[in-house]
């Protein structure tokens, strides 16, 4: 028997990933306003998305994979590197219960501030970019969700008890 190696299993773990994200995508209620896709699309097209990339994945990168084993290819990830993607696992899990808390916006702008000093390692990142960076996408997530899209997202229990009205 053939030995899977890493991208085939991750492969099919997101392939039943995306069957899941489908088959969930079926229990939304379904509101249709005349000429509005609804809210069954977005996630219809992520996990297509999702199983294309990673079919796509296990075709080409499953090969490479195989032969960098035979090679003597250095390690997927180090020890470093599994300690950023825990670091990154735990500042996943802080920005959905800060969400709540002290709501999207405000913890959007935060996280992406986070993730960027998590993930840039070694490389020189201009602070003033960084900050304006990640003010930019947290107002553009924050106001397109709930502006354009008109979908309300979480306000913060701290704001609402003080009775302070966030936009």
């Amino acid at each position: 028997m053939k030995k899977l190696n890493r991208t085939y299993i991750m492969g099919i773990v997101f392939i039943i990933l995306a069957l899941w994200v489908l088959f969930q995508t079926t229990q939304i209620p379904e509101k249709l306003v005349s000429n509005e896709p609804g809210p069954k699309l977005f996630p219809y097209i992520s996990a297509i998305g999702m199983i294309v990339m990673a079919v796509l994945s296990m075709i080409f990168d499953g090969k490479k994979e195989a032969e960098d084993n035979k090679n003597g290819a250095a390690p997927y990830l180090d020890a470093a590197g599994w300690k950023r993607l825990a670091l990154i696992m735990v500042e996943c899990i802080v920005f959905c219960v800060a969400m709540n808390v002290i709501g999207f916006w405000i913890t959007a702008m935060v996280g992406m501030m986070m993730f960027i000093m998590t993930l840039k390692v070694d490389k020189k990142i201009n602070l003033v970019f960084a900050i304006v960076f990640s003010i930019a996408l947290g107002s553009l997530c924050y106001f397109g969700f709930t502006k354009g899209f008109n979908i309300p997202l979480p306000k913060g229990l701290i704001w609402s008890s003080l009775g302070i009205k966030m936009p």
